[in-house]
């Protein structure tokens, strides 16, 4: 019997953590297969870590053996076993991070390259109305494609998919991009960076202190140098020369 059968339950499942619930209706979950046994890890107070689903005694019908080895991905990796940790992409559920900036921005960046020299290359062979349908169809299917990636990376990562609704909140949003961005499978079990986590998560926060210092200095000359008439001249004459440059590119 487990030593802490009274206590409130806590498991994950799929990336995501449950709870509570009474050691009773997990056993219920284990019968029922809504509970594996490697995969999933549960919790309690008194227990110093979460443990696989496997390890706690009685909860299955039938005993399986601990599995304390680093073959289960929720397991918290010793320090001598961090990079064979790392390489067990395929012990995680949902995307990856490679799969995950493939769809959110490699598929983008080609399909604007498509748009782009794709109707220069065929000449006239596709009508204005027809390429219109092509780029609204498609940009609708890169939106499908990367909520589904980042859906899928939030599990990936441990968390709960209901955390993709912060994409949309201030200041959280760039956490969670953080996380997908940079982190590796599993990051919110074992909390361990590999070496091409750690270069994009320096790449991600220059790039967002960039496009910071980028706003403010937008914001200052706006504010302070907006009444200067040579500064006003200057932005008339930059949308002139964009307003012309739009009026004679050709029409799709």
């Amino acid at each position: 019997m487990t030593d802490f059968p009274h206590e409130p339950w806590f498991y994950s499942h799929e990336g995501e953590r449950l709870g509570p619930v009474s050691f009773a209706e997990l056993r219920v979950k284990a019968v029922e297969g809504e509970l594996d046994p490697r995969q999933d890890m549960v919790w309690t107070k008194g227990m110093e870590n979460w443990q696989p689903a496997g390890a706690i005694e009685t909860l299955f019908e039938r005993r399986l053996s601990p599995v304390t080895s680093p073959a289960n991905p929720y397991l918290a990796p010793q320090p001598d076993s961090v990079g064979a940790t790392m390489q067990r992409q395929g012990d995680w559920p949902g995307a990856g991070r490679r799969a995950f900036l493939t769809a959110t921005i490699l598929l983008p960046v080609l399909w604007h390259v498509l748009l782009t020299f794709g109707p220069v290359a065929l000449g006239t062979a596709i009508e204005p109305a027809l390429l219109q349908k092509i780029n609204l169809g498609g940009a609708l299917g890169l939106v499908i494609v990367g909520i589904v990636a980042g859906l899928q990376r939030l599990a990936n990562l441990g968390m709960s998919r209901w955390w993709y609704l912060g994409q949309v909140v201030p200041i959280l949003n760039l956490w969670i991009g953080y996380r997908c961005f940079a982190c590796p499978a599993g990051y919110a079990y074992h909390k361990q960076m590999d070496g091409i986590g750690i270069a994009l998560a320096i790449f991600y926060w220059l790039l967002i202190v960039v496009a910071l210092l980028g706003a403010i200095a937008v914001v200052v000359v706006l504010v302070y140098f907006a009444t200067d008439p040579r500064v006003a001249d200057l932005i008339r004459q930059m949308r002139e020369a964009f307003e012309q440059a739009r009026a004679a590119a050709p029409a799709p």
